[in-house]
């Protein structure tokens, strides 16, 4: 099982570096309901985001000044993992961090390859790997950001995970901003052939470097190629990702071959 928490769930976005504690604990109290191997990547939330933003990391390297940005980046994330270890050690989770820009190489803002034997090992082990969205150095970029959604993808590829779930702060995928409209069309499924769609999807926000629901969905759509079907869920909803995680679909909006 690939899950990912939205950086929009465990932080409050409207302030920097600020962890939503409550919320952490009940959703690594969800997780722990699951009793299979499990992955978890996790977002950036307030942490990582808007210093990325700052220093125009996702750009690619453009000067001297951005390698502090690179570091301050990495640390923030760093500073974020390690609450979610805390959360999930609390749980009763044997969780262990792993940092992707120490394991995989990136070029032109793609993964080109990851080493993920370690991941097996604690995976056969019994241990959850905690992954995160990253700044890395970049082979073509220079530097860019790392998206955890496309950490999901590719694990759930190499690792040949059946089933993924993304716990996000809305309800699903909606044709409108489900913020802005009063009563926006909440979407329960998406197939390849619904590509228009896709197209008129927003990005979450201004600090988002990683490109919001949008970017999501068409990563997914690549995992949905393989076969894997991923859910995305509203995981600020008490037990929504303790169903999704167990197997309960239709909770949010499912995305698929067809």
């Amino acid at each position: 099982m690939i899950v990912k928490l939205g950086g929009s769930v465990i932080t409050d976005k409207s302030k920097k570096f600020t962890v939503k504690c409550s919320v952490l604990r009940r959703l690594a109290r969800e997780l722990a309901s699951y009793t299979g191997p499990s992955v978890v990547i996790h977002g950036g939330g307030s942490f990582g985001h808007p210093v990325a933003a700052k220093y125009g990391i996702a750009d690619g390297y453009k000067s001297k000044g951005q390698l502090m940005g690179l570091s301050l980046t990495h640390q923030a994330m760093e500073r974020l993992n390690s609450y979610v270890i805390q959360a999930f050690q609390g749980a009763g989770i044997p969780a262990i961090p792993m940092q992707p820009s120490a394991c995989t190489v990136v070029s032109g803002g793609r993964i080109k390859s990851m080493e993920i034997t370690p991941i097996k090992g604690m995976l056969d082990l019994g241990i959850t790997p905690v992954l995160y969205g990253d700044a890395v150095p970049d082979e073509k970029k220079g530097i860019s950001i790392l998206s955890g959604d496309q950490i999901v993808v590719y694990l759930a590829k190499k690792l040949d995970s059946p089933r993924v779930v993304l716990g996000v702060d809305v309800d699903g995928v909606f044709a409108a901003n489900p913020k802005k409209e009063e009563e926006p069309m909440l979407v329960k499924k998406i197939t390849l052939a619904d590509r228009k769609l896709v197209d008129l999807l927003g990005t979450a926000g201004s600090d988002d470097v990683t490109g919001g629901m949008k970017k999501k969905v068409e990563e997914l759509l690549e995992l949905a190629k393989q076969g894997v079907e991923a859910e995305i869920v509203n995981a600020t909803k008490p037990n929504f990702l303790k169903k999704a995680v167990n197997g309960e679909s239709g909770l949010g909006t499912i995305i698929c071959r067809r």
